[in-house]
């Protein structure tokens, strides 16, 4: 979802950037002059219009009317939002002397990210999640296994449910949702490999992956298992680690499928309907179109992850679809896969010049497409994790390079990304958390490289304009890191790491449990480290002394939950050289 954010007031950006961030939205900040005409051209255009309830230099009501007027050339519904202060009512807007319509909607800082997220999920189709936990069936004829593994998946966050036998566990699936079934080969009755073809074969909408546990580590059984649908075979000797991360490992695969988008394109109704059937058995998000042009303006609409099309189509056929997938930026990693009749050698070759990733001549196995184009997702996945992983190495190195201009600085990140991991660990954090925590730490001051050096190396007190620009950097940081889809879930901790407790921080002003966990932690870490290390305008204070304003500013500046974590953590340190070998 795109939102276009008119406003005038320096503080709604930080503000809104923190929401949008947060809910993971794109977005654009416009000034009143400019947002007529960038609407008018905008491609594609928001979904969302957001603007204030007044101006210093616009008349609201105008400022309404002309959006509208744009609104309505490009032929198009947009809800516009209108940003108040929380206390005011409706009545009391500025914009009360134009007519409000059913387009506008007046919201405040405390109910903006529902309505967007709202917005959100209307817009893609996706229901309200279902409360109460997210669940794993356990299915096993005994009661010694359920404890283990129960335990090795007590941190996970999910419920496990269990089951005895395999009529009980079917039971269970069609009255609950689960996220995976784990099951032994001998039950009672129906074996676990039954259960498993069983379990595939009722659930045609979605993907549930099933993970097979036996004592046997013979191929053939393996092989066997495989051949019943099972996602994965693990060995009942497994470590309470080796659960974890194995269940961990599929949940991740479900939760991708759940996201990627695969467009379908023919014009025969049955094809469609064959793939979409098949694509979604095995878990994904599917769009159709009967031919190139809807496709194309779905694909610009949607961004699926791969398009696999037909040649031969009214409209637009399908070389012409391919070119203009790559003619459109935002489309530029886009999978293509070809399905024809057409078999001859220059149809794949022109296939290939347009950067078609695979070409399937009709009749094709459709069994054989699905594992195709899973290859290919599998493939465009790990590209975009070693992408990501390159991103931060170049990010990290940025940070040191930012530290090497400052004498004082030099080794700050390293160390506050090393407290603020044992502090997390010792608040038992699960292993995403920890790895989001340990990323922006890392990243926590990589906004600094948009302050100006006179600021930034000053040696002396800073005035209000220098120390306003500083503040700055928290922001500056969350949107040089906002294009990283990746870093999504990280981003709020490197945008909100300078709020305080009682609400006097920056940039958002927000308070309490409001700041994520991750934000806090950082916060006490980043701040120790400032107290304790030297300073162009002063000399690193002792330990105990430190520890003491934390423990005086817990409920204050510092969150008191992690305060009350983080100084018994180091009892028994007696200097800063021990802290750092713990």
């Amino acid at each position: 979802m795109l939102v276009y954010s008119v406003i005038d007031i320096v503080f709604y950006r930080a503000f809104l950037s923190k929401i949008y961030l947060t809910i993971g939205v794109d977005y654009r900040f416009l000034t009143p002059e400019e947002a007529p005409a960038a609407l008018a051209a905008a491609n594609p255009p928001p979904d969302v219009v957001l603007i204030q309830d007044s101006y210093a230099g616009v008349a609201c009501a105008h400022l309404l009317a002309q959006i509208r007027a744009t609104v309505q050339t490009l032929g198009t519904e947009l809800p516009i939002l209108c940003l108040r202060p929380f206390d005011e009512t409706q009545e009391q807007c500025s914009l009360a002397c134009a007519p409000l319509g059913s387009d506008l909607h007046p919201v405040n800082r405390l109910n903006l990210a529902q309505v967007l997220t709202d917005l959100k999920n209307a817009l893609a189709g996706t229901p309200l999640a279902a409360a109460g936990p997210r669940e794993i069936l356990f299915v096993d004829g005994g009661r010694t296994l359920l404890h283990v593994v129960r335990a090795a998946l007590a941190d996970s966050g999910f419920r496990v449910v269990s089951a005895h036998d395999a009529e009980t566990a079917l039971t269970l699936c069609r009255q609950h949702v689960f996220e995976l079934v784990l099951t032994s080969v001998l039950l009672p009755g129906m074996s676990g490999l039954d259960l498993c073809r069983q379990l595939k074969e009722d659930n045609p909408g979605r993907y549930l992956p099933v993970v097979i546990l036996s004592s046997s580590d013979n191929p053939i059984d393996v092989d066997t298992a495989f051949n019943c649908g099972a996602d994965d075979y693990l060995l009942k000797s497994f470590t309470a680690e080796m659960l974890s991360d194995k269940v961990c490992e599929h949940l991740d695969v479900a939760e991708r499928k759940r996201h990627n988008k695969i467009l379908v394109v023919d014009d025969s109704k049955l094809i469609r309907e064959l793939l979409r059937h098949s694509f979604i058995k095995n878990g994904h998000c599917v769009l159709t179109a009967e031919n190139g042009a809807k496709a194309l303006e779905i694909a610009l609409a949607e961004h699926p992850d791969v398009v696999v099309t037909d040649i031969e189509m009214p409209e637009m056929d399908g070389y012409a679809l391919c070119a203009a997938i790559r003619d459109h930026q935002e489309l530029r990693n886009t999978l293509v896969v070809i399905m024809s009749a057409r078999g001859r050698a220059s149809d794949i070759k022109r296939g290939e010049r347009l950067g078609v990733s695979r070409y399937f001549v009709k009749p094709f196995d459709v069994e054989k497409m699905l594992l195709v184009v899973e290859q290919l997702l599998g493939e465009s996945y790990r590209h975009i994790k070693k992408e990501y992983e390159h991103v931060l190495s170049s990010m990290s190195a940025l940070i040191t390079a930012l530290e090497a201009r400052d004498e004082y600085t030099k080794g700050h990140t390293a160390r506050v990304s090393r407290v603020a991991m044992r502090l997390g660990r010792a608040m038992g954090l699960s292993e995403k958390e920890q790895r989001n925590l340990e990323i922006g730490a890392n990243l926590h001051d990589i906004g600094k490289i948009g302050v100006r050096d006179a600021v930034l190396l000053k040696p002396g007190r800073l005035s209000p304009e220098e120390y306003a620009n500083i503040q700055e950097h928290a922001v500056i940081g969350a949107e040089i890191l906002r294009p990283i889809v990746s870093l999504g879930s990280v981003l709020p901790l490197i945008l909100l790491h300078h709020e305080r407790w009682d609400g006097q921080g920056y940039p958002t002003a927000i308070c309490g449990e409001a700041i994520p966990l991750g934000a806090r932690i950082i916060a006490i870490a980043d701040a120790f480290d400032a107290m304790t290390t030297d300073r162009p305008y002063r000399i690193g204070m002792p330990l105990k002394r430190a520890l003491g304003i934390i423990r005086e500013e817990a409920g204050r500046q510092f969150c008191p939950i992690c305060s009350a974590a983080f100084l018994p953590m180091l009892d028994g340190v007696e200097a800063l050289g021990d802290l750092a070998e713990a």
